[in-house]
């Protein structure tokens, strides 16, 4: 799949569940604490989310906040699980 496609699609799942963001002018390299106060909840539920739109499974050592600074780490990690 492609790298664009994935992002696009991922983004879809994190507006979807964080409704306060807007995927359109999200700025995927900020810090997802500090610039967009995603908690470590927030972060499960997303991760959960890409888990169900493209087939792939997070480890329990993956579902941990302090595993991604941006949704650039979360996208890359979809990424990494799909090829």
């Amino acid at each position: 799949m492609d790298k664009d496609l994935i992002k696009r699609q991922s983004l879809e799942v994190i507006e979807q569940i964080i409704p306060e963001l807007d995927a359109a002018t999200v700025d995927t390299s900020a810090s997802l604490k500090d610039d967009y106060d995603v908690n470590s909840v927030s972060i499960i539920k997303v991760l959960v989310g890409l888990e169900e739109k493209f087939h792939v499974e997070f480890e329990d050592s993956e579902l941990a906040l302090n595993k991604y600074e941006s949704f650039d780490d979360v996208i890359e990690s979809v990424e990494k699980k799909m090829n």
